[in-house]
Formats: structure tokens, C-alpha cells, sequence
């Protein structure tokens, strides 16, 4: 017995061999065709709802940036402050002595 002889092929013709090719590509081409669309309808709301949140997060943390850039010039405006305070007791302080004397 020959595998493959002009007109067939593993027993089978050429024309029962392209009707096999044929019903494998229609049902690779129908589950593709499937899995596309549940993969739209499954996952598309998540990727959406993924990518808000996404979107979300780097707002929040350009705003946290910015707030905590303000909290530092507020600190540096509170240790001048500080400072001046200090230094205006420190000449009242001299002024009070002068004046008692």
C-alpha cells in the first residue's frame, strides 16, 4: 500500500482533502471571529474602566506633587518667619535694656 499515489493521499483524494482544509479554515476563521468578540465585549469595559483609573491615579499624584511643593515653600516661608520673629524680640529685647538704663 502507497501513502500517496497521483490521485490520493493517507487514502484520502484531493477532493475530500480540500473539503477537510476547507471545514478546518471555516472553523479556525469562526473561533477567531468568537474570541474577538468576547474578548470585545468581555475585557473592553475593563480595559476602559483600567485605563480611567489609570488616567485618575496620575492626575492624583500630579496633584499630590503639587501640594506637597506648596507645603515646602509654606515650611521655608514659616522658618523665615520664624527667623524674623526671633530677631525683631531680639532688638526689642535690646531696645527694653537700653531704655531701662
Amino acid at each position: 500500500m502507497n501513502w500517496i499515489t497521483p490521485h490520493s493521499f493517507l487514502s484520502l483524494n484531493w477532493d475530500e482533502w480540500a473539503s477537510i482544509i476547507a471545514i478546518l479554515t471555516a472553523i479556525v476563521i469562526i473561533l477567531r471571529w468568537l474570541l474577538t468578540r468576547a474578548d470585545e465585549e468581555l475585557f473592553d469595559p475593563i480595559r476602559h474602566q483600567l485605563q480611567d483609573v489609570n488616567d485618575s491615579l496620575k492626575e492624583f499624584n500630579h496633584r499630590q506633587s503639587r501640594a506637597e511643593l506648596r507645603l515646602e515653600e509654606g515650611d521655608k516661608k514659616f522658618i523665615h518667619h520664624d527667623e524674623q520673629l526671633k530677631d525683631h524680640e531680639r532688638r526689642i529685647t535690646s531696645l527694653e535694656e537700653e531704655h531701662r538704663k
